[in-house]
C-alpha cells in the first residue's frame, strides 16, 4: 500500500503572496474600466436631459408659434422692451453660438453654481431674461429635470437671490485668489449626476453656457437644438468629455470642433 497515501499540504506563503499580487493587478486593471463605464453611463443620462429639454420646447413650438415668448418676464416688460428681448432671442437662434439661456459653473470642492450671465461667459445673445418663473421656458426646464434653474435666473437678474427657497439654495463663497466674495446658487434637485458636469479644476471655476439654436438656420422657426458650450465656444464645439460624450442634441456634428 506504500505510495498510495500522500500527506495533504496547504499553500505556501509564497503561493499566497503570488495570488494576492495577481488579484491586485486584476483589480487595478478592472476597477478603472468599471468606473469608466459607470461614469459614461451617468454622462449619457445627463445628455438625455438635453433631449428632454429640446423636445419640450419643440412640442410647445408645434402647438403655438408664439409659445417661446409666453413667459412672466416678457409679459411684465413694456411693449418696446418686450419686442427687443424677443428679437434678441430669435436673432440668437441663428447666431454662431446660439442664444445663451443660463451659465453653469463647476468647481472641485464646491456645489454647482447657476447664474443668468457672467462677464467671461457673456454671449452676444444672452436671453436668460426670457425664462421667467412661469410659462413655456420654465415649464420645459422643469419637465427636463432642471427644476429651480428659472427661479435662480429670475432672482439673480434682479439681484434678489435668497439663502434658501423651495427650489434652490444659495451661499457666499470667498475667492482667495481674487480676495472677493461670490454668491453661489444651486438647484436643490441636482441638474446632473456625472462628474464631468459637477466637478471642475481645483480652486477655480469651469464655466459653461446652456445654449439653444435652430436645427436648420436656413429653415428657422420649426425646431430647436440645445447644447452645453465651454466658455466662448461656437455651436459646433459643444462640451465633450474624456469619455467621448458630446453634450449637444445636434449629435456628433455639434462636437466636430470640440477640444
Amino acid at each position: 500500500m506504500k505510495g498510495k497515501f500522500h500527506m495533504k499540504r496547504g499553500f505556501t506563503m509564497i503561493e499566497i503572496m503570488v495570488v494576492i499580487v495577481i488579484l491586485g493587478v486584476l483589480a487595478g486593471v478592472g476597477a478603472p474600466k468599471i468606473m469608466g463605464v459607470i461614469e459614461k453611463t451617468k454622462e449619457k443620462a445627463d445628455l438625455m436631459k438635453l433631449y428632454y429639454l429640446r423636445d419640450a420646447l419643440n412640442k410647445a413650438l408645434l402647438e403655438n408659434e408664439e409659445a417661446l415668448t409666453n413667459t412672466t418676464t416678457a409679459k411684465k416688460l413694456s411693449d418696446d422692451e418686450r419686442q427687443k428681448l424677443i428679437t434678441k432671442m430669435y436673432d440668437g437662434f441663428k447666431y454662431v453660438r446660439g442664444a445663451s439661456l443660463f451659465v453653469i459653473e463647476v468647481h472641485n470642492g464646491l456645489s454647482v453654481n447657476v447664474q443668468d450671465s457672467h462677464n467671461e461667459a457673456n454671449n452676444t445673445y444672452n436671453v436668460s431674461a426670457i425664462l421667467g418663473t412661469s410659462g413655456t421656458w420654465c415649464d420645459a426646464l422643469r419637465e427636463a429635470g432642471f427644476e429651480g434653474v428659472a427661479d435662480i435666473v429670475a432672482d439673480r437678474i434682479t439681484n434678489n437671490y435668497k439663502k434658501e427657497t423651495s427650489t434652490y439654495t444659495s451661499f457666499q463663497w470667498h475667492d482667495d485668489k481674487k480676495n472677493k466674495d461670490w454668491q453661489r446658487t444651486a438647484p436643490k434637485k441636482p441638474m446632473f449626476i456625472s462628474l464631468a458636469l459637477n466637478k471642475g479644476k481645483k480652486d477655480e471655476n469651469t464655466r459653461f453656457t446652456m445654449n439653444a439654436r435652430w436645427t436648420d438656420i436656413k429653415d428657422p422657426g420649426h425646431s430647436l437644438e440645445v447644447y452645453i458650450l465651454p466658455n466662448g465656444k461656437n455651436w459646433n464645439a459643444a462640451f465633450r468629455t474624456d469619455n467621448g460624450t458630446c453634450f449637444s442634441t445636434y449629435g456628433d456634428i455639434g462636437c466636430q470642433y470640440s477640444d
